[in-house]
């Protein structure tokens, strides 16, 4: 009979044999005859093993058996007797040895082995990977909430913060910006806005176009397209014209127009000084200046 203990097999055993049993509550009833029994489940299978170590090697599997009953290790079990169980792990309870008088290498043991049963995962094991995965969406929806907020205090922050938080415009609501720009309108000069612009327009084109939606419904586009004119700052540098909204081509426009006509009145002014600091002829002199005056 060959049964094998973890990495050991046993090839002397002599006797083997197995308690099985169930957990039974009785209930009694009054009055009545019998019993009425709850089952709580199977008890975990004991076997008993009698046996001889043979040879040279049974020194060697005698202290492996003793290291694995000292330690409480589960160790793999293999054995006619329980094919067909659900048994596959055992733990050592109980191992007797003694050596066999006028023999080197005999060894007679006993060893009382019980099923090892994996204890059962938590109740709520299955939900772990969820709520860490809640956990990390709430912290990182945290984080962009208060970059957003930040931005929207500090409008010309957005590249940096954006920078820093790549789901920031996940958080950030594009008509809030355009009343925090609208507000700070002031304090912002063209180079910032076409910054706030540029970084919307490469980050997310659709974001940039709501964000100058949010601009117009503010009342703020006036008053940017003069800081465009007076400064000279360029428009949507990272945005395709193509994928502009009505409203930023009429912008766009409305600039190039303005833009135009103040080179066109810049040179008339620089004309005009020209032909007033102009050295003509006396009587040329005359004509043209009085038609200036």
């Amino acid at each position: 009979m060959s049964v094998r203990i973890g990495k050991i097999e046993l090839t002397g055993v002599q006797d083997l044999h197995t308690e099985e049993a169930r957990t039974l509550v009785e209930q009694r009833v009054p009055e009545q005859q019998g019993s009425v029994f709850q089952d709580l489940g199977r008890e975990p299978v004991t076997i008993l093993i009698d046996g001889l170590l043979l040879g040279e090697e049974a020194l060697s599997s005698l202290e492996t058996l003793r290291q694995a009953h000292a330690k409480a290790e589960p160790q793999s079990f293999a054995a006619d007797l329980v094919v067909g169980t659900d048994l596959t792990e055992v733990v050592i309870e109980d191992f007797k040895v003694r050596q066999v008088a006028g023999y080197r290498d005999r060894f007679r043991f006993s060893l009382r082995l019980r099923e090892h049963i994996e204890a059962p995962q938590a109740g709520d094991a299955a939900l772990a990977d969820v709520n860490s995965g809640v956990a990390t969406d709430a912290a990182a929806w945290s984080d962009g909430s208060l970059a957003a907020a930040s931005v929207l205090q500090d409008p010309a922050s957005l590249s940096a913060a954006l920078a820093a938080q790549p789901a920031l415009l996940d958080n950030l609501d594009m008509d809030a910006l355009g009343d925090a720009v609208a507000s700070k309108l002031d304090s912002l000069d063209a180079g910032q806005l076409n910054g706030v612009l540029d970084t919307l327009a490469a980050a997310d084109p659709s974001k940039a176009s709501g964000f100058f939606d949010a601009l117009g419904k503010a009342g703020a586009l006036g008053p940017m397209l003069s800081k465009y004119v007076q400064e000279g700052a360029a428009f949507l540098k990272q945005l395709d014209p193509s994928k502009f909204s009505s409203l930023m081509k009429a912008f766009s426009g409305g600039l190039e127009f303005l833009t135009q006509l103040k080179k066109v009145l810049d040179a008339a002014g620089r004309l005009a000084g020209d032909i007033k600091d102009l050295k003509l002829p006396p009587e040329l002199d005359r004509i043209v200046k009085g038609g200036l005056k």
